[in-house]
């Protein structure tokens, strides 16, 4: 496979599966759960915020893991690779 097929590939994925849309909806079932007080919060941050992103994208990331042993090894290579490009 050439890098040009894997960029096919990834943008079909992103296609078929937008993640913005899995977001919004993750999100929006997030404020119609009742599971968060966000109206007792009076901090005018993006700590609420934050938390419910960090649950859609664990969430996500769980859905999308890999399955087998090679490939779980694969993306945790990848990971520590963009460990590297953190800002």
């Amino acid at each position: 496979m050439t890098k040009d097929d894997v960029k096919e590939r990834f943008e079909e994925l992103l296609r078929e599966h937008p993640p913005l849309t899995r977001i919004e909806e993750l999100f929006n079932k997030a404020l119609s759960s009742g599971s968060m007080d966000y109206e007792s919060d009076l901090e005018q941050n993006y700590r609420l915020a934050k938390i419910i992103y960090h649950a859609i994208l664990c969430t996500m990331a769980d859905q999308w893991q890999p399955v087998t042993r090679v490939n779980k090894e694969a993306s945790r290579n990848l990971q520590n690779l963009f460990q590297q490009f953190k800002t």
